[in-house]
Formats: structure tokens, C-alpha cells, sequence
């Protein structure tokens, strides 16, 4: 016997583009705590991200500490598009489009480096670091009297910098940086502004099969995953107890922005004490507080930055690391993870040493939480793409903590709830993401 279903599968692909916006209003439901499995790697909706988000957020391109001399550079993608981030000759940082403006060849191909000038390997045009064309092979020949150089400079994208941070926007009309980032710029201070903070070598960077949403997703919210996902860090010590992730606060900050602070810290003091006069300098008294207490903060600047502090015993003692990474979007169903190690610029080199080997073993790219967390994340992607899981309608439940209220007492600014374990962050991570992609 032979049966049939009458459901039909929801073809996203044939809808126009009203449709499309109406179908996710109709079937994600943050509010709810409902988030359906589709939207982790549909192709519509990753056209969607990129339109809506990705051309129009502020994301990060660069820290400071990596382009210290005049005519150091690296090169960015942002939005599907290579950027040049230079140390330009006039002592500014710039952003240029990494587009020739003759006939549109990638200008410059390298990762990093310094140069005063970048010449076009297709028709030899020459830019200074500024972007300004300077030459131009055969100009009187092949143009006569008629080429102005000036109108022909390589473009420049908005950017500014919070914390040396250094953010680029495709879209002129966005928000200023400052109003963007809001009330996370106050843990930002400790993460890059506890002290001077530099760069520690070239980023990290891998492949991974999974949506870049599921990084920033269990980044803004999921404290809870530890002791299953990473179980065999558990067996050997590295997190002594279920209450050890739990503890803390979960807080939400707007624009899609938040944060996991563990917090006290059962070990003591992470950081060098050597620089202590340093944090009191640069941080206000309930920041400092907060680092002397922090067992570790996890952080979210959307749409797919994020931001550790943690720490590890090395040699007997207790050794913090600080990272930041991007999740960067190749795909529907891809993504790049960039990861960059930074540390106290006037710590001891053996500090940095071993600051650095913390983060190897724990969060590199090899580290022994990352494997679990891209297992996860690759994993869930796959299973999201059956056709089964858009013709039954299938979602996730993102309901943990709805009985939860914010606390009032917190020092910093934004939501606070007092426990980890919670998933209101997720909620208001994807209410974000809904509200961004469906915008007329």
C-alpha cells in the first residue's frame, strides 16, 4: 500500500520578494521563543542577510595594533566585498574599496604588508595608500589632455574606530558608530580599553559547513552547552562545575547586541597585577570591579563579532586571554571564522607568552573548545537544509528563561538577568535579525 502526503513544501525560491518577507514574519517568532529550523541555510534568506545586514551594518575590519607604521595595511572582506585598510602617508587610516577605478580589477591581493603605493596588475594604474591615483602608464598618449586623476581615486568607505577597533559601513546613510554599538561599548572597555591592547600575530583563520548566525547565537546566549558540549574539558578540570557556567549574568544591550558575564571569579585575579595601576587609569570604578570579579565575559557586537575573555591555570598560576573573532558568512549554509589574539601591550613578555598559549590550546582554531563548537554548529546547518523540516514546519525552542525578570541592581548598563542559563539574548538577537531582513 502506497500512501501520499498532501502537504506541499513551502517554496521559498518561487516567492516574490513580499511573500518571502511576509512568510518570515508569519513563521519566526522570537517573542515566542520559536525560531524555525529553515532559516539556518536557505539561500532566500542568506540573500536577504546580505542585502540587509551585511551591506548595511557596521562591521569590524581591523584592530589598530595591526597597521602601527605609515603604510601597513591589511586586506578585508565585508559584505562580499575586499576592502584595503591602510596606514595611509597622510597618518589617517583609511578604508578603500580593493577596486580598480579603471575597469575594475581587485587591486591589491595580498593579506597584509606595507606599501606606499598599489598598482593595478591588469593596466598598471597607480594609487597612493590614500586611495589618490597618482600614474597612470601612456596618460598623455592614451588620453591626451582630457584625464583628471583626482575623480578617479580609489573609493574610500565610512569607517571609524571605538576602543582601536576599526569598523566599516557600505551604507552612508547608517548610524553613526557610537550610536550603533550603544551600551556595549561599556564592556568593550574591558576587553580593549582595560589597557593598551595589541595584536598578537596574523589572525587565525578556518572553514566552517554552518551559518554564521550560529556562531553569534551561542555567543550572545549560550552559556548553557558547556558541561555537554565540552564535557571532555570538564573530565579534565578545566570548568570544575555545572554552577561554574552558570553563574554570572546574561545582558542585552540593543541594536542585537549582548553578553555573558561570568562572574565571581572562584580563582582570584586573572589579569597581570603588574598593570593594575593601568586598568584603575583607564577604567571607571564599577568596571574595575567588574574585571577583578570576571571569571569570563563572552560578547556579541552584531551582527557577527565575538569577543572572549577567559583565562587557564599555566605554570601555577592563572593566565587570562583575550580574543575576538568574526564570523564571516560564505554562504547560505558557510561560513570563515577569523580569530585574532590580543594582549596587554605592557605586560611582561613572559605574560604574553603564556597568554598566548592559553588562547592556543583553548579557543585556537585547533583549541579544544573550538572542535565542539563547530561540530555543533555544522551539524545543525545540515540538518536545517532538509525539505522536510520547511513542509512540517519544523522549529526550535528557544524558551529557556521566559520565567525569568531582569534584576535592577546590576552596575552596567542594559537587560541583566541574573543567571546564564537563559536564552532571552537569543530571543532578542533573532527579534533583531527579524526586524533587519524584513525592513521595507
Amino acid at each position: 500500500m502506497t500512501t501520499t502526503s498532501t502537504k506541499q513544501v513551502p517554496r521559498l525560491d518561487e516567492m516574490t520578494r513580499s511573500e518571502l518577507i511576509q512568510y518570515l514574519k508569519d513563521t519566526v517568532k522570537p517573542e515566542e521563543g520559536l525560531i524555525p529550523s529553515y532559516i539556518f541555510s536557505h539561500p532566500k534568506v542568506y540573500e536577504l542577510e546580505m542585502e540587509k545586514i551585511f551591506l548595511k551594518d557596521w562591521l569590524f575590519v581591523a584592530h589598530k595594533s595591526e597597521i602601527p607604521n605609515i603604510g601597513d595595511f591589511v586586506t578585508r572582506e565585508m559584505g562580499g566585498q575586499s576592502v584595503i585598510v591602510t596606514h595611509g602617508a597622510d597618518g589617517e587610516i583609511h578604508v578603500l574599496l580593493n577596486v580598480c577605478t579603471h575597469r575594475g580589477m581587485k587591486l591589491c591581493r595580498m593579506d597584509n604588508g606595507n606599501q606606499k603605493n598599489f598598482t593595478c596588475p591588469y593596466h598598471g594604474f597607480n594609487f597612493k595608500n590614500t586611495g589618490d591615483l597618482i600614474g597612470i602608464p601612456f596618460q598623455k598618449v592614451v588620453y591626451g589632455e582630457t584625464m583628471d586623476k583626482s575623480k578617479m581615486g580609489l573609493k574610500e568607505i565610512r569607517h571609524d574606530v571605538y576602543a582601536d577597533l576599526i569598523f566599516a559601513t557600505l551604507n552612508s546613510e547608517a548610524v553613526s558608530l557610537e550610536d550603533f554599538l550603544g551600551d556595549i561599548k561599556w564592556y568593550l572597555d574591558l576587553a580593549f580599553n582595560r589597557a593598551e591592547m595589541e595584536v598578537v600575530g596574523l589572525p587565525q583563520k578556518w572553514n566552517v559547513d554552518g551559518t554564521w548566525k550560529l556562531g553569534s547565537d551561542n555567543t550572545i546566549s549560550d552559556s548553557y552547552h558547556t558541561l555537554v558540549s565540552h564535557g571532555s574539558i570538564a573530565k579534565l578540570g578545566l570548568v570544575p562545575t555545572g554552577d561554574y557556567s552558570k553563574y554570572g549574568y546574561q545582558i542585552y544591550t540593543g541594536n542585537g547586541h549582548g553578553l555573558n558575564l561570568g562572574m565571581p571569579n572562584p580563582d582570584g585575579f586573572a589579569f597581570p597585577e603588574s598593570l593594575i595601576d593601568e586598568y584603575k587609569e583607564r577604567l571607571n570604578e564599577d568596571q574595575y570591579d567588574i574585571l577583578k570579579q570576571m571569571k569570563n565575559m563572552i560578547v556579541c557586537v552584531s551582527p557577527n563579532i565575538m569577543i572572549l575573555i577567559s583565562s587557564m591555570d599555566l605554570k601555577g598560576q592563572k593566565i587570562s586571554h583575550t580574543s575576538l573573532r568574526i564570523w564571516k558568512p560564505t554562504g547560505p549554509d558557510s561560513m570563515e571564522i577569523s580569530s585574532w589574539m590580543l594582549v596587554e601591550k605592557n605586560a611582561t613578555e613572559e605574560w604574553k607568552r603564556l597568554s598566548e598559549q592559553a588562547f592556543t590550546l583553548t579557543f585556537g582554531a585547533s583549541g579544544i573548545f573550538e572542535q565542539d563548537d563547530t561540530e555543533n554548529f555544522t551539524d545543525i546547518t545540515q540538518n536545517s537544509k532538509s525539505p522536510y523540516h520547511l513542509q512540517e514546519n519544523i522549529v526550535f525552542n528557544y524558551t529557556m528563561g521566559m520565567h525569568q525578570k531582569p534584576v535592577e541592581d546590576f552596575v552596567g548598563p542594559g537587560i541583566v538577568y541574573k543567571d546564564k542559563f537563559n536564552e532571552a539574548n537569543s530571543r532578542a538577537f533573532f527579534r533583531n535579525w527579524l526586524d533587519q531582513i524584513t525592513a521595507e
